[in-house]
């Protein structure tokens, strides 16, 4: 049977990966659908991802989903896997806090299935004490982390924070999957 992989797209430089991240699961036969922060539309369109997908990107919390279900609760009750990649700082912080400001965050907290982060983000951002303090508490948790590389960043530093090379967080989220 197919797994449902729901991919959730942040506000990252990063967010342009989520397209190569779609076609390798697509290939692995996985089916996948997006839902952005509000922040990722200034990245990548949502029009970008529907044509990737062939399914609709979820962006707002208060429109009923097929099922007349709140979206946030039908996808987290569709998903084998959420996966979340790009993760901001920012989306971490609000998870681990347990703000539900938006779908991703609050599908992300009523989700009964394995979460998965995948940080980008500049290196003092994800080695500062506090990020990465909310990091260990969602690890604590049950939420599983896809580590950072570390190369060339966006803003022209070298240093962690690098997304994880896509082929390592396929291979990551099958293993949470199990497949």
């Amino acid at each position: 049977m197919k797994k449902n992989i729901l991919l959730g797209v942040t506000g990252s430089i990063a967010s342009f990966k989520a397209c190569s991240l779609i076609g390798l699961f697509r290939e692995k036969g996985y089916a996948v659908r997006c839902m952005m922060s509000r922040s990722a539309g200034r990245f990548i369109t949502q029009l970008t991802l529907e044509t990737l997908t062939g399914e609709r990107v979820v962006r707002g919390m208060f429109r009923l989903s097929e099922n007349s279900s709140p979206p946030h609760i039908s996808l987290a009750d569709e998903a084998d896997v959420i996966l979340v990649a790009p993760a901001t700082a920012d989306i971490i912080g609000k998870v681990s806090a347990g703000i539900c400001d938006d779908i991703l965050t609050s599908t992300v907290c009523a989700a009964g299935c394995p979460v998965v982060f995948a940080p980008a983000m500049n290196d003092k951002m994800f080695n500062n004490p506090i990020v990465r303090e909310k990091i260990e508490h969602l690890r604590q948790n049950g939420y599983h982390f896809i580590d950072p590389a570390k190369g060339p960043l966006a803003c022209g530093r070298e240093g962690e924070g690098r997304l994880a090379p896509l082929e390592r967080i396929v291979e990551e989220t099958e293993r949470v999957l199990g497949t």
